[in-house]
């Protein structure tokens, strides 16, 4: 216990909650035992479709996770393979007994937009059968609204019960250790910041209050919250020439940001097949990234002559790792990803234009394995190449390209 995925605090002196009260009858309750599991949903390792980080300072750590009201019908059933969910890791002990809560919000404040579908990757009822398992249709389902008629109001934290004062089905775990929780979408329209899973504190009563919450439940002995990671934006402009090598350098172009790219002039070389583990022709560029939280790399490129054979790079990075924590396109090696900017064959190219490491397709997210200062670093590929800006984005533009792929005038800020 004790990792940012999951943490408990002592329980100050606090009046305690009625389950299906409005409101909480004393002050909030901040913390729970050294067993209790207490998840921020920013910290997410997956986040597919609809889902996203959104900043808002009354949620845990400054974010939340949100899946925007389109409208859309509520479903009747969990899918074995939806696309829209996030999932969230921790540990747990088999044969225990877990309550869990969920600290949510409707848009609107409305009840067609306040339920979730729930699963676990070894989750297990009092029998030790499988339940609620991730790749099945077998769920339980998280409703706000505590009652038909009952209302929802701001944040609130609830159960898997359904009822004025129900408590829902509570949680085991097949073995101990790692565990994962997936959570679907139900109804669009909902919002969530925290997560709990409790074996103690929590098992007959709630964190906070139904309605209008302000609990936020802090690291185990720290007395504060982690915060939400920052978006990544840099410019050429402010790369230092000592991260500049080779064919690299600095050049002015009035349409950059600040007025300044970083140019690979076309001297007409062939392109390099691989990333190399000691490039020549290079730029590192330093940033802060959180460990366990999945960002997307932005470049914004402009091809000499909007020519299909001066528009990649590769890149790579000093702490990178996959979503299972294994070692991914890391400097020092020949493992990197490929920026393109003409996003399929044949594709024009017209101008700056934003990419990612996908082809056609959004690529990969990426993840560290300590939080701190990283490196990027982007080598050639082909020459003939204009880089301007670098977003590597945790929230804002986890699944959605900063700008357009032709002609674009985007400068984030």
């Amino acid at each position: 216990m004790g990792t940012i995925d999951f943490f408990g605090a002592t329980l100050p002196q606090a009046a305690g909650y009625d389950v299906g009260a409005n409101e909480a009858s004393g002050p909030v309750v901040t913390g729970g035992g050294s067993d209790e599991i207490v998840l921020y949903a920013f910290t997410a390792t997956a986040i597919a479709g609809t889902w996203t980080r959104i900043p808002d300072a009354t949620a845990a750590g400054g974010a939340r996770i949100g899946n925007p009201d389109a409208g859309a019908a509520k479903l009747t059933g969990a899918l074995a393979n939806p696309a829209n969910y996030f999932e969230l890791a921790f540990d747990a002990e088999a044969g225990r007994p877990y309550r869990l809560w969920v600290r949510g919000r409707a848009d609107g404040d409305y009840w067609g937009n306040d339920s979730v579908f729930v699963q676990f990757s070894g989750s297990v009822d009092a029998a030790g059968s499988p339940a609620w398992r991730i790749g099945s249709t077998s769920s339980t389902v998280v409703n706000l609204e505590d009652c038909s008629g009952c209302g929802v109001s701001g944040w609130g934290w609830q159960d898997n019960g359904y009822g004025a004062g129900v408590l829902g089905p509570v949680v085991y775990f097949a073995a101990s250790g790692r565990q994962t929780i997936r959570i679907q979408t139900r109804e669009d329209g909902f919002s969530i910041d925290q997560v709990l899973l409790s074996p103690a504190t929590y098992l007959a009563r709630p964190p906070g209050a139904l309605k209008n919450d302000t609990t936020i439940v802090p690291l185990p002995g720290a007395g504060t919250t982690p915060s939400a990671p920052s978006e990544v934006i840099v410019y050429a402009s402010t790369v230092p020439a000592s991260g500049i090598h080779g064919g690299w350098m600095l050049v002015p172009d009035s349409t950059a940001a600040n007025g300044i790219a970083l140019g690979n002039a076309d001297l007409g070389a062939p392109k390099i097949a691989a990333p190399l583990a000691s490039p020549s022709s290079y730029v590192d560029v330093a940033f802060e990234a959180q460990a366990g939280v999945a960002y997307h790399v932005w470049l914004r490129m402009r091809a000499q002559g909007d020519s299909f054979a001066n528009d990649s790079v590769y890149v790579q990075l000093s702490g990178g790792v996959d979503q299972s924590g294994q070692p991914l396109d890391r400097l020092g090696t020949a493992a990197g990803e490929a920026v393109v900017l003409q996003d399929s064959t044949g594709a024009p190219l017209a101008g700056w234009g934003w990419n990612d490491t996908g082809w056609a397709s959004l690529g990969a997210s990426i993840y560290f394995a300590a939080t701190g200062t990283q490196t990027l670093r982007i080598q050639q590929r082909e020459d003939g190449i204009l880089i301007d800006q670098i977003v590597i984005s945790p929230s804002r533009y986890l699944t959605t390209s900063p700008g357009a792929l032709t002609n674009d005038q985007t400068i984030v800020k």
